[in-house]
């Protein structure tokens, strides 16, 4: 058997008569729960919304953006291997401070 709620005593028939403004403080409660749900639950899907519409319809910037590095990409791809470079006459080799062992 379930104990009592101190601040309401049970009758000897076990059924309560809640006073209006108890029922209305619970309905209160009750409407604020569920608008806050449904509330995230609206934001969480305006969320995934946004980023599935950015994905798939970029802007017209960031999508010259990616076409723009989408050539690049390929052009590297494509490339063949480029000789090494030669140096000017002045410049020194890259490993002139090793000391050669010979």
């Amino acid at each position: 058997m379930h104990t009592p709620l101190a601040f309401i005593s049970r009758p000897e028939g076990e059924t309560i008569k809640v006073s209006r403004e108890w029922a209305e403080a619970s309905d209160w409660a009750m409407l604020f729960t569920l608008a806050t749900l449904l509330f995230l639950l609206g934001a969480f899907a305006m969320w995934a919304w946004l980023i599935w519409r950015r994905t798939t319809k970029p802007e017209p910037h960031v999508k010259l953006l990616m076409e723009l590095e989408g050539e690049a990409d390929e052009a590297r791809m494509t490339a063949p291997e480029s000789e090494p470079e030669t140096s000017a006459p002045w410049e020194q080799p890259s490993d002139w401070w090793k000391k050669e062992d010979s």
